[in-house]
């Protein structure tokens, strides 16, 4: 081997020992997509590259993805990023071309993992949706009310006059549409709720058992059933009216979800650092698109639903540093709340 050879290869390996310490997935392709060379990360996962096709390896493909951003053509010099899916896995994706000793193109690739930073973003655009959602409610639900309750005061000294008992029904009516707008202006508010709560030390179990007797009512009126599934968890530090709302507006939305005779389950138990509360029911279960837009104000399937009563859970849960996760099929639906022990 020359003196001039010797060195190219010295660089060669230097090169790619700097390269198996980048973080990622890390190779170099050709033009026709040949990886010949692949970092520790990218071995791992992949295995031995063997000259096989990057779309081959990575998607196990036969063909050049057609959004392909790697040029066939040789002489580029001008570094590219982009994002991808791969598996379920969002990349940052870096591309950055050179030449080879002998004039070969080739490409370095880095790919990065970004698919918690992207979940991040997408908490942190629905926390602000809540928070505009909140500051709304805030300015305006005051101002609403008032009217409502002089119109509503009205309506049921009209309703009492002898003379206009004909129309009782209507005043009825009214009265009633009233109460349900002044419900959901009270929805409003406990999104946009800010201040500090009183929070004290409760046993969630005993906190559901008596929430009981009136989810029971609930189930009993619309020819449904209730199961009560509760193991021994550590007491929870938290807001007792807020939790008991929580878990009211989550067994109400199950049950709307089931048909007749259909059964709901509640249950706790320790997982880990976390105290679970999991409700289940047994509906036709919800799409992924709209899974991932659950908690977003105005959000709803329903024909007169209003899309704050999960926002509120969300928020709840927020509050007390819990988490809401969502397993659905065509079976039914399971919210978990993990609270996080203290």
């Amino acid at each position: 081997m020359s003196i001039e050879n010797k060195f190219l290869e010295d660089e060669r390996k230097r090169l790619y020992a700097l390269l198996n310490g980048l973080p990622g997935l890390v190779y170099v392709r050709t033009s026709e997509g040949k990886v010949v060379f692949a970092n520790h990360n990218f071995k791992e996962i992949h295995g031995e590259p063997d000259n096989r096709k990057c779309y081959h390896i990575l998607l196990n493909k036969d063909e050049p993805c057609s959004n392909c951003h790697t040029p066939a053509t040789s002489g580029i010099k001008i570094p590219k990023q982009w994002q991808c899916v791969i598996k379920d896995t969002i990349f940052e994706v870096f591309q950055h071309p050179f030449q080879d000793s002998d004039g070969t193109q080739l490409f370095l690739m880095q790919l990065l993992d970004i698919t918690k930073r992207k979940l991040a973003e997408e908490e942190m655009a629905r926390l602000d949706r809540l928070n505009l959602v909140g500051e709304l409610a805030a300015s305006i639900a005051h101002e609403v009310r008032n009217p409502l309750t002089t119109v509503r005061g009205f309506l049921q000294i009209l309703k009492s006059r002898d003379t206009l008992q004909e129309n009782t029904d209507y005043y009825d009516l009214m009265i009633s549409e009233l109460d349900r707008a002044n419900g959901i202006i009270s929805e409003f508010l406990s999104i946009a709720k800010t201040k500090t709560e009183l929070y004290t030390v409760v046993k969630l179990n005993n906190l559901v058992h008596s929430l009981y007797p009136l989810i029971l009512a609930d189930a009993t009126n619309q020819d449904k059933k209730v199961v009560l599934e509760t193991e021994q968890v550590t007491d929870l530090t938290m807001n007792e009216r807020e939790i008991r709302q929580l878990i009211l507006n989550l067994t109400r939305n199950g049950f709307e979800a089931m048909p007749s005779r259909g059964v709901l389950k509640i249950m706790t138990y320790m997982e880990a650092n976390n105290i679970v509360l999991a409700v289940q029911d047994q509906g036709t279960g919800i799409s992924k698109d709209i899974i991932e837009r659950l908690g977003t104000p105005f959000l709803t399937t329903k024909e007169r639903g209003t899309g704050l009563g999960l926002a509120t859970c969300y928020n709840i849960a927020e509050r007390h540093n819990a988490k809401i996760d969502v397993e659905s099929s065509s079976s039914g639906t399971t919210f978990f709340i993990r609270f996080q022990i203290r």
